[in-house]
């Protein structure tokens, strides 16, 4: 066993030094770096929700206003109602009964009639209400004014009830009062308007969120864990001096570090938060796989040069292998490889970070894009559903306002005038009414309109409201621009009733509803998409789904134009779309969901991708280059003095004393000189002695550990993905397949994916198999390892055809385009196609290599390339020979740690064959000292044929495959000396007639001496020679 040289050691010592601490600053360099982008991301998102929650708090605040204002309208209407028929002669009681029926038909709690004293006079059921009470003035307010009360709202401890209040005069001693259970409206405000609706919908980052806290106790006004909801801020961990507007810091916020942005609106702070662990997990997968890949580098690259500076000196010095540079001294061989392996490393390193940062990147904006899109459809959803909300809620209690225009009718038709269906309209606060007859005629209205009939066409607006007039007792017609005006109107009739009962026309109503209308328009996609914003100069637009044109884009110019006309392409007009697209040349990031017959993009300018990835990569590289310089110095130089102190003093090579080693110098088709391993031990199911193994086979090995060790880690990582990767992670992402199709990171990083666990899976399917080989016969094993080859194709095949569709190849065409392969080489192209598959299973199988040397019929040499089409063969003449793949069959792989020359020789039936092997005993030694290139032998193998007239004997001698054929001849000229020498006929063939010729025989000595002689040389040439008669 060798040992490493002092000098080696430290050197050593130093390269992992130099790779330990080059790994620590880019881990450190990477961290900051990382942390530097995500927190610029982050601060981005977080700055986007801030600007947006002062107009999201002033929304609720004018929604709850109006809701407040609307309500409030409602019920003031019915109190004016109840009075304007207790003055219009419609049937009017101050009785309990009559208070009943207009509770009913006006659908509200409770209706008082109350003398100003403040004493009820009627009541549709008993009250807590004490309205003597000063507290009540604002009700008895109407005795002043004329006109209805403000809303008053009282709050009854003991019967823990809360009682909304609206009055309207009667006469100048009574009032009436309606009472009404304000929960609708406290539900209604709460579900909208208030500060938890709000920001419960405000999401930053994947798990961020927005907490509020008063700015003037500091106590916690909102957050999403709703138990933390009352607690004093401070006491979980705020600092005031933090809570400053505008201000973006870390803070401790009950146990949890979180990264925030504070906003201070109307006396509260507003703090949009990411914790810690989300830009952590995000940060750490990326930086993980870049310094894997680094160490993994630089790793190589050191041990091939401790590999390489190993075998140097188990050579020897050679001076001519260094060259002198001043006090260095450069070691060319080792340079020349450390130089292209640091190069090849180099490049590995800055396109490996590119890509990761492309990943990150892309996955982060296609979360934040998704992020974006949901907001949007969000907006849309929650605004229709407002929208639908609200034109239900309308069309309920303007249907009630038609009711009760109808009731006061029937019962008064004297009010059937201009002036008292305005009287009427101003009570229940409409624009319009509306008296039809009973074949459908306007009769009478308070608007400028006249001599209107319904129209008998179903496709106009009033045919809709003849319905009324065959015993349908009310129509709600959504509402629509106006014919005339274009102004949003709603329309709702209800039936009128002659005195048998049956129905006498109808009564409808006209009104327009400005909040309803303004809450329509913003349901338009102009209104939601315009105030979109994504980074710097990010846009959301809109394409129709039918005519594929743009229905919105910032750009009014192209609004109504085709999409494809200005870049876009068919495949990238649909939902879920995330990849790049190209509009009027400009690269965009995009991703789309469907809304209302319309796909929504939401888009990010390449450009300011990239501004992002550059840095961190030429960063990233240039670190990866200076340690790849001092590895590489490290590696070739050296200092010109010695540990002796002598300069260039050539070294004896040394014995690594592994006389069995199965590795052993080829020559490659370039002249080059390359280890190689024989074939025979290519096949068994072992490996290689370490100390058998060249330096690129160890670096090989070193490749494979760390390969397996990333697939491995892989593999479980996609097992366990749940539990490994965050949700805003770029592989999580990746996983969750929401990514488009086609030649694209993602798609690549899913297939590499892929592969580790197909690859990890496979592997460990194959040892399994192995180990049973061992345990089952020889039948046993040869079924583990059929099956075995079988699972490495069907996973290689499976694999390619998945990734293949993972890349956006169809895959359905590509079988189609097989079915036409099939019909070509039917038509043709056979033996091409046989050709390129059987050089494919060449490769593959591993059967042989460049550089092996094999026997294909009566073809042999050395491999000089194997081609997709043919093989070429160097028959050790000089000559190439070219063999098509489809005809490589009945190989036989000579491939071995020495060659050898055989020659076959003749002797006559006469001579003593124990004498001839004496002979051969005593003249091998000789042979071998005058024919140097002979490594071992001369070997005796026997007899190996008795033909006719002679006695066939075999002699073999090994050497190196360039020797085999001229040590060949050697051997003849040597064995024909020697049968000259000691007369030993050699048969002719003729036949002659003549004495029989008198044969020397072996002594009794040499008899004994050839039996021995044999003997030892059965097993000296075990291995050697045991083909068949080459005759």
């Amino acid at each position: 066993m060798s040992f490493m040289s002092k000098k080696l050691k430290v050197k050593s010592a130093l390269l992992a030094g130099v790779v330990i601490l080059s790994l620590l600053i880019m881990g450190v360099i990477l961290s900051s770096m990382q942390d530097d982008i995500s927190l610029d991301n982050y601060r981005a998102d977080i700055q986007r929700e801030m600007d947006e929650l002062p107009g999201l708090l002033q929304t609720a605040d004018d929604e709850a206003a109006q809701n407040k204002e609307t309500y409030d309208e409602i019920y003031q209407s019915k109190a004016q109602s109840v009075a304007f028929m207790a003055n219009n002669n419609t049937g009017y009681e101050a009785t309990d009964a009559k208070m009943r029926e207009y509770r009913d038909m006006l659908l509200v709690d409770n209706i008082m009639i109350v003398s100003r004293d403040g004493s009820v006079l009627a009541k549709a059921q008993d009250t807590p209400a004490n309205f003597a009470y000063a507290r009540y003035n604002e009700l008895r307010s109407v005795f002043d004014t004329g006109e209805p009360s403000a809303a008053m709202e009282v709050t009854f401890s003991e019967q823990d009830q809360t009682w909304r209040y609206y009055s309207a005069r009667i006469d100048d001693n009574t009032m009436v009062v309606i009472e009404q259970n304000p929960a609708e409206l406290t539900d209604l405000i709460e579900d909208t308007s208030s500060i938890s609706a709000v920001l419960s919908g405000v999401s930053v980052g994947q798990t961020g969120y927005v907490f509020a806290i008063s700015g003037r106790d500091y106590v916690i006004s909102y957050h999403p864990d709703a138990d933390l909801i009352g607690n004093d801020a401070l006491d979980a961990g705020i600092d005031t001096a933090d809570l400053e507007d505008g201000n973006f810091t870390w803070i401790t916020f009950n146990g949890e570090r979180l990264y925030c942005g504070v906003s201070e609106i109307n006396g509260t702070y507003y703090v949009s938060a990411v914790p810690e662990s989300e830009l952590i997990a995000s940060r750490n997968l990326t930086v993980g796989v870049i310094l894997f890949i680094f160490f993994s580098v630089t790793a190589i690259v050191s041990l091939y040069g401790i590999f390489v500076m190993r075998e140097d000196e188990k050579r020897g010095y050679n001076p001519e292998n260094f060259k002198t540079i001043g006090p260095l001294r450069y070691n060319k061989e080792v340079g020349r490889k450390a130089i292209i392996l640091s190069f090849v490393g180099f490049l590995l390193v800055a396109v490996v970070t590119f890509y990761m940062q492309t990943l990150f990147s892309l996955s982060a904006e296609s979360v934040s894009s998704n992020e974006r899109s949901a907001d949007i459809q969000q907006t849309i959803t929650q605004t229709n559903d407002r929208a639908k909300q609200l034109t239900d809620q309308y069309n309920e209690r303007y249907l009630n306002k038609a009711e009760v225009a109808a009731y006061i009718l029937d019962k008064n038709p004297g009010l059937k005038t201009k002036e008292g269906l305005q009287n009427l309209a101003d009570v229940l606060q409409v624009q319009y009414l509306y008296l039809f007859d009973g074949t459908g005629n306007l009769t009478v209205t308070n608007s400028t309109y006249t001599n209107f009939t319904l129209s008998d066409n179903p496709d106009d607006q009033s045919y809709e409201f003849r319905k009324l007039l065959q015993g349908v007792e009310y129509v709600i017609q959504d509402p629509m621009p106006d014919d005339i005006s274009g102004e949003l109107r709603q329309y709702i009739g209800v039936s009128l009733h002659n005195a048998e009962g049956n129905a006498d026309g109808f009564v409808q109503i006209g009104v327009r509803s400005d909040r309803l209308e303004s809450l329509l328009e913003s349901v338009q996609l102009d209104s939601i998409l315009d105030g979109v914003k994504i980074g710097q100069h990010g846009f959301a637009f809109a394409v129709n789904a039918n005519d594929k044109t743009f229905s919105y884009y910032p750009n009014e110019e192209l609004i109504g134009s085709s999409a494809t006309a200005h870049g876009m392409t068919d495949k990238q007009l649909k939902p879920d779309f995330n990849d790049f697209i190209t509009i009027d040349g400009v690269s965009y990031y995009a991703s789309s969901f469907e809304s209302d017959g319309n796909y929504i993009y939401v888009a990010q300018p390449e450009s300011e991708l990239m501004t992002e990835r550059v840095p961190i990569t030429i960063t990233t590289a240039l670190c990866g280059l200076l340690c790849q310089i001092v590895i590489f110095m490290l590696v070739a130089f050296e200092l010109t003095r010695t540990r002796q102190g002598k300069e260039n003093v050539p070294i004896a090579p040394e014995d690594d004393g592994n006389p069995n080693s199965r590795t052993f110098d080829t020559v490659m088709p370039g002249g080059r000189v390359a280890k190689t391993e024989s074939a025979t031990s290519r096949w068994l199911y072992q490996s290689l002695e370490w100390a058998d193994k060249n330096p690129e086979q160890r670096v090989l090995v070193v490749i494979k550990v760390l390969m397996a060790v990333f697939a491995v880690v892989v593999c479980l990582g996609v097992v366990f993905k749940d539990a490994v990767f965050p949700d805003d992670s770029a592989f999580a992402y990746v996983l969750n397949g929401g990514w488009e199709y086609g030649l694209n990171v993602f798609a690549i990083t899913a297939a590499i994916m892929i592969i580790c666990v197909v690859s990890t899976i496979t592997v460990i399917v194959q040892k399994l198999l192995h180990m049973l080989a061992g345990v089952f016969g020889a039948r046993g094993e040869t079924m583990c390892r059929l099956l075995s080859s079988f699972i490495k194709y069907a996973t290689i095949i499976g694999t390619l055809y998945y990734c293949l569709m993972l890349i956006g190849i169809d895959t359905t065409t590509l079988l189609a385009s097989a079915g036409i392969l099939s019909i070509a080489i039917t038509f043709g192209a056979k033996e091409l196609v046989s050709d390129i598959l059987s050089g494919l299973f060449i490769i593959f199988e591993g059967e042989f290599r460049v550089g092996d040397v094999i026997k294909v019929g009566s073809h042999s040499g050395t491999v000089m390339e194997i081609g997709v089409r043919t093989t070429k063969i160097n028959d050790g003449s000089g000559n190439v020979i070219i063999i098509r793949n489809s005809e490589v069959s009945n190989v036989t792989n000579m491939t071995k740690e020495s060659s050898y020359a055989s020659v076959d020789l003749d002797i006559e039936y006469g001579e003593s064959l124990e004498r001839v092997e004496n002979i051969l005993k005593d003249e091998f030694p000789n042979i071998r000292r005058r024919l140097p290139s002979i490594e071992e032998g001369p070997f005796y193998k026997g007899v190996v044929s008795l033909e006719d007239n002679s006695v066939t004997i075999r002699v073999v001698a090994k050497c190196d495959e360039g020797d085999r054929a001229q040590l060949g001849r050697d051997l003849l000229r040597e064995m024909k000396l020697i049968f000259d020498e000691y007369e030993i006929r050699i048969p002719y063939s003729q036949v002659v007639v003549h004495q029989p010729s008198e044969y020397k025989k072996a002594t009794v000595r040499e008899q004994l001496r050839a039996d021995k002689f044999n003997d030892d040389q059965k097993v000296a040439a075990r291995d050697v020679g045991n083909e068949a008669s080459q005759k």
